[in-house]
């Protein structure tokens, strides 16, 4: 139907304010003519007698280790928890992001603000109330996101009935989760569907679908970001469309296509075998490590160290190196904007933080650095360090130093070590936005033109790489460059050859990233820097600048082995 002279009056139906969906729900509020009158979450709570049953359930298909490994998430996500709000509270990092995003929304709350509707927390979304809510909200069309299977009572209250966002293709990838039977039965790509609620699991008549293609080095987790992605677009689309009176819906193909459901433990093993490079820590690793951090912290040991330190004297120093700043890629290079955030907050309560021109001051002319100064780091070219990074540095006055390859700047290349472990296409930074970082007061750094391993090149393609990127970086943004970083930064990646030829070319320091402080014998051409990411919560931070961290007790018994950062 179309209705060009008023607006199409939409309600959400929700499970849970997560980030997937409050996306969701802005990609339909920004559309042209739509008006969001409400949110309806669903807020019941799973009785016992039915989570009992379930159990059973799952122990009959699992076998006797279903307990055990529900016990140990459970013990999991309690030391998380605890480690996650040990330093700072998740509203102290929510103040600072909204702060420094103020056009993003970090809760359903903040979507009610900012669209003028009203959220709901309605029990069941099936219950006689929740029915009444939505009729009284007027809407037009429901759109249901991430939540129990609805009865016809809910669902078919609004004016054109509701549509459901399905991250799979239908029907063959009804049920869920999305991404993983795609990767589990190798398919050659995964699919989102927006369809019309009926009475079946995701049976309804299509509105609109899209589909990407499963890269190399795929993971569920990243399919599955991938496919909230696409689904944001698509449902967009699909709403547009029904505004425009656009829909012509279209029957789902019929066949005996079984609804997925939950994998069982046999399936996440088989998975793990079928996609090796996805990196899982397990349950019990991971709590041997969130009970260690826990018991140095809450037994003292750190305060004690940091004192020791304090009152010892002496130059001392921790500089941070991070590559990317965003919330979807969760790997070792990456850190999300929350524990970004979380991380500084944590510094800047108990160190000072500086930049990189007074840790190298300090360092060539053996001033003393107070124990323990802090400074951050990004290396290669990443631009969301100047989308998601720079404005959480800002918000809290905290200096970085971003080294960057001048040979990706302005281009949609690749680099190397992206192309052969991640499934994801970063942008890289421009020309402006360089010169963006720099008028910020952020100070830039060489990292040669193509990222290349410096342990490698010699002589006059190693001069090229190092002179060439200081030069075109420093046309760029009228300034000198004179601080330069390895690539890759290993002992075994860096040569005396190439640091005598960054030497002669006027850099005043060379950075590597094999781990280790910054310390009164420190020189110039080695200053140590410690890896960070989306791992590195709050907490572990500041134990690893008190040495503390669990790899640097070891190494300190393995001395002959540095730890290399990339």
């Amino acid at each position: 139907m179309n209705r060009q002279d008023q607006s199409l009056k939409v309600a959400f139906l929700v499970g849970g304010d997560t980030s997937s969906t409050r996306r969701s729900i802005e990609a339909v509020c920004r559309l042209p003519g739509i008006q969001p009158v409400a949110i309806l979450r669903d807020t019941a709570t799973v009785p016992f007698k039915r989570r009992w049953k379930n159990l059973l359930r799952n122990y009959r298909i699992n076998g006797w280790k279903y307990p055990f490994v529900r016990m140990l998430d459970a013990i999991r996500t309690v030391t998380e928890d605890a480690i996650e709000n040990a330093i700072v509270s998740r509203s102290e990092v929510l103040a600072v992001l909204r702060k420094a995003f103020p056009d993003r929304c970090y809760s359903l709350s903040d979507l009610e603000k900012k669209y003028g509707m009203k959220v709901h927390a309605v029990g069941n979304l099936n219950s006689a109330h929740a029915a009444k809510v939505l009729a009284d909200c007027g809407a037009d069309l429901g759109i249901v996101l991430g939540t129990r299977i609805l009865k016809p009572g809910t669902f078919s209250v609004p004016r054109l009935g509701s549509i459901n966002l399905h991250k799979g293709k239908v029907p063959e990838y009804r049920g869920m989760p999305p991404g993983f039977w795609e990767l589990y039965d190798g398919a050659p790509s995964a699919g989102v569907t927006v369809h019309f609620v009926d009475a079946g699991l995701d049976t309804g008549d299509i509105v609109a679908t899209g589909a990407l293609p499963i890269v190399p080095m795929e993971t569920p987790d990243s399919l599955s970001e991938k496919l909230n992605q696409e689904g944001e677009r698509v449902l967009a689309d699909a709403v547009a469309s029904i505004r425009d009176g656009a829909v012509t819906a279209q029957p789902q193909t019929k066949g005996s296509f079984k609804a997925r459901t939950k994998p069982t433990l046999a399936e996440m093993a088989a998975i793990r075998r079928k996609v090796p490079h996805w990196k899982q820590p397990g349950a019990l690793s991971r709590i041997f490590r969130n009970v260690y951090l826990l018991a140095l912290y809450y037994a003292g040991v750190y305060f004690l160290v940091r004192k020791y330190h304090q009152l010892r004297g002496g130059s001392r120093a921790a500089i941070y190196l991070h590559h990317r700043v965003n919330d979807y890629s969760k790997d070792v290079l990456t850190v999300d904007t929350e524990t970004f955030a979380a991380q500084l907050l944590a510094i800047s309560k108990h160190y000072p933080f500086s930049s990189t021109d007074q840790i190298v001051d300090a360092v060539r002319h053996k001033k003393p650095l107070a124990p323990t100064t802090v400074a951050i780091h990004f290396d290669d070219c990443y631009r969301d360090i100047l989308t998601n990074g720079a404005p959480i540095l800002k918000t809290l006055g905290v200096p970085a130093c971003a080294f960057i390859n001048s040979g990706f700047i302005d281009t949609t290349r690749t680099f190397a070590h992206d192309q052969a472990k991640y499934p994801f296409t970063y942008e890289m930074l421009r020309s402006p936005e360089v010169q963006e970082w720099s008028r910020l007061g952020f100070e830039i750094g060489a990292h040669t033109v193509n990222h290349v391993d410096l342990g490698k090149y010699t002589g006059d393609e190693a001069r090229t790489e190092i002179v060439v990127c200081g030069k075109a970086l420093q046309s760029l943004v009228d300034r000198p460059i004179d601080l330069f970083s390895f690539p890759f930064g290993g002992v075994k990646n860096i040569t005396a050859p190439n640091r005598q030829i960054i030497a002669e070319s006027g850099y005043q320091a060379l950075f590597s990233a094999h781990g280790g402080f910054v310390g009164p014998k420190t020189g110039p051409y080695d200053i140590p820097r410690l890896g960070c990411s989306y791992e590195s919560t709050a907490l572990y931070c500041l134990l690893e600048i008190e040495g503390l961290a669990l790899y640097q007790l070891v190494a300190k018994l393995r001395p002959n082995r540095p730890r290399q950062v990339r």
